[in-house]
């Protein structure tokens, strides 16, 4: 701290300790990396190897490392929004075929046994949620953009198509 009294208003109590942690602008070289010594040159058979060629290769493994820890940072902000919105048009999609499948089920008995509708009810309100965890499973290792793909598929497919005719009424 300086004795200064204006440059002390303008400071706190450990801001020395908080500079000395803040990550630089530009990665520092590392100046300690050794090359391994030079092979003589009369020895046969061996290539030989310079200094530079080791500085070269740890070089390429630090690109690699840092090519890992973008890899291991995650998805980005406007991806995890995009799957925000996306999980809750299948939840939507879900409530959707509870209330338009329900409304229905007077209108549809003359057509199908109750067990059985029944049973293509509950497949009908389960498959948007089986989607979207099957999308995101399936695809966890592909770029995002196919994830989106499968994503934005699914939600074409799986309108609730009683609820948007009848408007949940079941009058079809």
């Amino acid at each position: 701290m300086s004795s200064d009294p204006e440059d002390d208003a303008l400071s706190w109590e450990g801001d020395d300790a908080l500079e000395a942690r803040r990550p630089s602008a530009r990665p520092a070289k590392s100046e300690s990396v050794e090359a391994p010594p030079p092979a003589p040159a009369d020895a046969p058979g061996e290539p030989r190897v310079t200094p530079t060629a080791g500085v070269a290769e740890q070089a390429g493994v630090a690109e690699q490392a840092g090519v890992a820890e973008e890899d291991e940072q995650g998805i980005g902000t406007v991806s995890l929004l995009m799957f925000g919105i996306l999980g809750g048009i299948y939840l939507l999609y879900t409530v959707g075929w509870f209330i338009g499948g329900a409304g229905m089920q007077s209108k549809a008995m003359f057509m199908l046994p109750a067990p059985l509708y029944v049973a293509s009810l509950w497949i009908a309100i389960l498959a948007p949620a089986l989607w979207f965890a099957a999308s995101l499973v399936l695809t966890r290792g592909a770029k995002t953009w196919v994830r989106f793909a499968a994503l934005i598929v699914g939600v074409v497919l799986l309108v609730p198509w009683p609820f948007v005719v009848a408007g949940g009424g079941g009058v079809l």
